[in-house]
């Protein structure tokens, strides 16, 4: 078996050095292993999807830290996809970004197209799904939930939240990872500043996150006030809503995300609000199935599964706990 090329810095015995990696002269199987275990080092266990012959030339370099773990990886210009089992239990949250082309990220049932650059930040809890489509070069690391110094629901809401690659504060937060990995070997006292002053950091990203521009909440408002609008259209989607507004649907998506949703997490969202409070009127005449067909759903098993998940209960119980009440 060939092994892994390593090419280590200048050691440090009471310090922190960085690890460069290059899978060339390695068959397919094993520079994906080898690979992967490079990624559970830094984010955890993944499995690796891409074209014959792409992870054999893949390189790059990783540095760890007690509370901070960093990577950069360059894979060949091809479609890529990595699989994250994620941790149950876990509170580390994951950092990454594509750095010569898009990249998209599936989790927990929600979708997010970032632009090449564009950092996110994504729970190390759940599975997760990312996809470079035109593959290339990917920054990624790691960290724990505490060091935002925020409530669990606030850092939830952090989550798959794209961040420009022109924020200042994130220019910032790219910086002590590139310091970390290309300026080794570390002394403990220079690694330990390095991550104390990511964490100084990371409030202000935290705060572009929580605080929308009024500008941008101007512009969401008619998409918004579209949608409401026009609940009950079982055929409304992103693409009509943004013909009709004169807008791409691309840039539709981009408004949501900035709120940390998505077009259809906010729309069935809006359509179960509306069929609550239908429902809790108690006194009309809409059966179940209409009062769904109302605003907008066209399938009345999907309407009731989403709304048990919603509320917690099934839509004819609110009914008829409605009924009861008014008398």
């Amino acid at each position: 078996m060939k092994m892994l090329q390593l090419y280590h810095r200048s050691t440090n015995p009471s310090g922190i050095s960085p690890v460069s990696f290059d899978m060339s002269g390695h068959d397919d199987a094993e520079a994906e292993r080898l690979c992967a275990g490079h990624f559970l080092t830094v984010i955890g266990e993944v499995a690796i999807e891409t074209g014959l012959g792409v992870l054999s030339a893949v390189r790059g370099v990783t540095c760890g830290l007690a509370d901070l773990n960093v990577m950069t990886c360059f894979f060949p210009p091809s479609p890529l996809r990595v699989r994250g089992i994620g941790m149950p239990g876990s509170d580390k949250v994951l950092m990454l970004r594509s750095m010569e082309g898009p990249l998209v990220v599936e989790q927990d049932g929600r979708k997010i197209e970032a632009a090449l650059g564009d950092f996110l930040f994504v729970s190390g809890e759940m599975a997760y799904d990312w996809y470079l489509p035109e593959g290339g070069r990917l920054d990624c690391g790691s960290l724990p939930g505490a060091a935002f110094r925020v409530s669990g629901e606030t850092l939830s809401r952090l989550m798959l939240r794209p961040i420009p690659r022109t924020f200042p504060p994130l220019q910032l937060l790219i910086t002590y990872g590139a310091y970390l990995l290309m300026r080794g070997p570390h002394s403990a006292n220079e690694a330990e500043m390095a991550n104390a002053h990511f964490n100084e950091i990371l409030p202000l990203v935290v705060a572009y996150l929580e605080t929308p521009s009024t500008v941008e909440r101007d512009r969401l408002h008619p998409v918004k006030r579209y949608i409401d609008d026009h609940l009950g259209d079982g055929d409304l989607s992103i693409s009509a809503v943004a013909a009709v507004l004169d807008v791409t649907p691309r840039y539709v998506q981009k408004l949501f995300q900035r709120e940390g949703t998505t077009f259809s997490r906010y729309l069935l969202e809006r359509r179960l609000a509306e069929a609550r409070k239908l429902l809790l009127r108690g006194t009309g005449t809409l059966s179940i199935g209409a009062t769904a067909y109302e605003v907008g759903f066209g399938d009345i098993s999907y309407f009731n599964r989403t709304f048990r998940k919603r509320y917690g209960v099934a839509p004819s119980s609110v009914r008829d706990e409605a009924r009861q009440t008014l008398g």
